[in-house]
């Protein structure tokens, strides 16, 4: 049984206890009154919106709900442009087993596709992709744009695969990274008029060509509009030759005489490439042979025309020209 001098010394301590609370509670409450931009801030601390898909029309007119932030993309042949803007696919273009050489310091190690008569919807599936990109709709013939789809969202990019600007713009686009892509065509287009500069500085106003033997058949010239033809023509500003007349035409043999006007050769070189006709007098005759002025170029990406590849190209010219 409790005394009562202990019944009066614990409402005491009970007593002092609700007190001590009271105070606290009127401080807390005093301080937050005089503060009331803490509780406001606090409860209007805005929530991070996770991203929405889109649906984007691409170029066969197909409305394709775009994951916000794709993870698993397959582009096969727009690999540069994926490297440009920091996606890495989870499978790479290839012919006959070998990827695009010159990303691989990025892309080793991404298993590649079986492009043998098209990107198939079989091999495809294996990688499990959330976006499937197709550069045009001729990447489609292994297999009809609803077995693609039926896989993963299926965007058609282009109907001109020789437009890499627009077509880097839309990949920007699809994939959500449209200041990245402008941020890289226009550092592309400085690089363009610093190569310029400094080759009309070296050598001043010269002629070339961009010359891929075709073994007896003759030798092929890319024009003003063929890949690379067009960045040595329109971009670094070299004269064309007179034999020079389409984009990408086959001249026979007896034709090597008409190079006479140039002053620099390109050979193409490559695995399984035809060599140029060194044994061929007419080729030994050249000006820019007995100059020394031929220079073996990597098709892979010399035969290209994206942001990567072309600037590895103007780094060939300026390494080959400037002394």
């Amino acid at each position: 049984m409790f005394s009562k001098k202990f019944v009066h010394v614990s409402a005491a301590v009970i007593l002092s206890t609700l007190m001590l609370a009271g105070c606290g509670t009127g401080a807390a409450d005093s301080k937050n009154a005089a503060s009331p931009a803490a509780t406001t801030q606090a409860s209007a601390a805005p929530t991070a919106a996770a991203p929405k898909e889109r649906i984007l029309k691409d170029a066969m007119g197909h409305e394709v709900k775009v994951p916000a932030e794709p993870k698993r993309v397959i582009a096969p042949f727009l690999e540069d442009g994926l490297t440009t803007l920091g996606v890495k696919p989870v499978a790479q273009w290839s012919a006959n087993g070998a990827p695009q050489q010159y990303l691989q310091n990025t892309l080793s190690g991404v298993p590649v596709l079986d492009m043998m008569g098209g990107l198939k919807p079989e091999g495809t599936l294996s990688h499990i992709p959330d976006l499937i990109i197709l550069a045009a709709p001729s990447y489609i013939k292994a297999g009809t744009y609803e077995d693609f789809s039926k896989i993963a969202p299926t965007y058609v990019l282009s109907n001109d695969e020789n437009d890499w600007r627009g077509n880097l713009a839309k990949l920007g686009e699809v994939l959500g990274k449209t200041k990245e892509a402008d941020e890289a065509i226009k550092k592309y287009d400085e690089k363009v008029a610093q190569t310029k500069d400094k080759i009309q500085k070296a050598v001043g106003s010269k002629s070339a060509v961009l010359f891929q033997s075709a073994a007896e058949k003759g030798f092929k010239l890319f024009g003003a509009n063929f890949y690379s033809g067009k960045l040595l023509y329109e971009g670094v500003g070299f004269k064309q030759p007179k034999l020079l007349k389409g984009d990408y035409d086959t001249y026979s043999l007896e034709s090597l005489a008409q190079l006479d006007d140039v002053d620099y050769i390109f050979v193409l070189s490559g695995t399984g490439r035809p060599k140029p006709p060194t044994d061929n007098p007419l080729w030994q005759k050249l000006p820019a042979v007995q100059q020394g002025h031929v220079y073996e170029v990597d098709s892979g990406h010399w035969f290209n025309q994206n942001v990567i590849a072309n600037q590895l190209i103007l780094d060939d010219i300026v390494r080959n020209l400037v002394k």
